[in-house]
């Protein structure tokens, strides 16, 4: 194991204003007899080097006691960034501008603008606040739509990103950073989407909370119904896309069915897999079927086309599955207190050890195995990110004992949460540029 690298995080928490008895309007703030605020939006989402016209105005409210013919702008910032102007005169309702180029040492940066008066007292303040997302680290978004993900398709071909949250689907825009809310009478209450899927053909599979699946085979720009699996069944369905491009779903209670004509007929597949649902499952070269159910310990296989099953028996308590395109197959086991993965070489047969960690705590393992180009990101809930070119040797990406999810986007971009927290980190590196 190489050397653990810490990445930094930045949490910023910034107050916008913190004056007593301001009012609660968030635009304009009242203090005494004064009015002031930004013309800009708070928390504009950018990267270093941008910049941001900024307009700043002061008003003095009527009181022939308080006389101002004009007061003192004075600018600054902290956590980074330039300005073009320091300091401006102007008279009551004028505004004061200046230009703001946002640098590259924080994620949250803040601008503030500071009220003088003529014998330069200072009278008021407020801040601009913006988030600058900067490569080679991780930056922490809350609040943003992004930050309930459930899901994520990807499409390197046409460069295109979809994710899911709990009752909406998100079409990536311009920027890695910002989401898109993708809207379709097919998506109303009751069947919002609930989970997005792709094959290797782009085509995409929504299901959704009302017992349906919707797909897309124009990127995303019009939605049809599939066959509906269970027509007498309207709850939350299950999808998983297999490297044969076969769509399956499961829910509770029913045998687990798959599609090979995207979602236009269904079939049943065994018992043997019903009892455990779909967690992941691979079309070996020879045609047999290899697949993990949502269950521990549910590794088996099927020489019938998912007919019949035969359990494989794993080295310990085995949580998940992924298999090469050259027919290895990986397996995360549960051993005492580690997390193991296993190797085999010999369609499961037997199983050799090539990596142990000690997590911090244990939870569902979703997207556990991703690969991006020539690497492997592995995840391991209460572990952290390992880095691997064969997944035989391992590095720590991060060490993160909060992590507990990852999701990578078309360009390589990289999503990860953390156990409790709401909210969602990004992570581009520079050579993605």
């Amino acid at each position: 194991m190489k050397r653990i690298q810490q990445i930094g995080i930045i949490l910023p928490m910034v107050l916008l204003i913190a004056i007593a008895g301001c009012s609660k309007d968030p635009e304009i703030r009242t203090i005494a007899d004064y009015h002031f605020w930004f013309s800009n939006m708070q928390g504009q989402k950018l990267i270093p080097g941008e910049s941001v016209d900024v307009l700043f105005w002061f008003e003095v409210l009527q009181d022939e006691e308080l006389p101002l013919d004009r007061v003192r702008i004075h600018f600054e910032v902290t956590g980074g960034g330039a300005l073009t102007i320091d300091d401006v005169y102007i008279r009551p309702g004028e505004p004061a501008a200046t230009t703001w180029t946002v640098g590259d040492e924080t994620y949250g940066q803040v601008l503030r603008a500071v009220v003088h008066d003529q014998s330069d007292k200072e009278i008021a303040s407020s801040d601009l606040l913006a988030y600058v997302f900067r490569d080679d680290v991780w930056n922490q978004v809350a609040g943003s739509a992004e930050v309930m993900i459930t899901d994520m398709a990807t499409d390197t071909v046409n460069g295109l990103t979809f994710i899911s949250t709990l009752n909406k689907l998100y079409r990536q825009g311009t920027r890695y950073y910002i989401w898109e809310e993708v809207t379709d009478p097919l998506f109303n209450n009751p069947d919002t989407p609930r989970s997005v899927k792709s094959d290797s053909d782009g085509v995409l599979y929504v299901s959704t909370n009302g017992g349906n699946i919707v797909r897309s085979t124009d990127h995303g720009i019009s939605w049809q119904l599939c066959d509906k699996p269970w027509p007498e069944r309207s709850q939350y369905l299950q999808i998983y896309v297999s490297n044969d491009n076969r769509l399956w779903v499961c829910t509770e209670g029913v045998p687990v069915r798959y599609s090979d004509d995207m979602g236009a007929s269904w079939h049943d597949a065994g018992v043997g897999m019903s009892q455990h649902r779909v967690g992941d499952i691979f079309r070996l070269k020879n045609g047999s079927l290899v697949m993990h159910g949502l269950d521990c310990c549910s590794l088996s296989r099927s020489d019938d086309d998912g007919q019949t099953w035969t359990p494989i028996t794993a080295p310990s308590y085995s949580q998940k599955l992924h298999v090469t395109e050259d027919d290895e197959i990986y397996i995360c086991c549960d051993l005492g207190l580690a997390v193991v993965i296993y190797l085999s070489t010999d369609l499961g047969a037997t199983f050799e050890m090539v990596e142990d960690v000690t997590p911090a705590f244990r939870t569902s393992m979703l997207n556990t195995f991703l690969k991006w180009k020539d690497d492997y990101y592995v995840t391991i809930p209460g572990y952290g990110i390992m880095k691997s070119k064969d997944l035989r040797q391992y590095e720590d990406l991060w060490y993160n004992r909060q992590i507990d999810n990852l999701f990578i986007d078309h360009n390589g971009v990289m999503m990860a949460t953390e156990w409790g927290v709401n909210a969602v980190l990004y992570r581009r590196d520079s050579g993605l540029k």
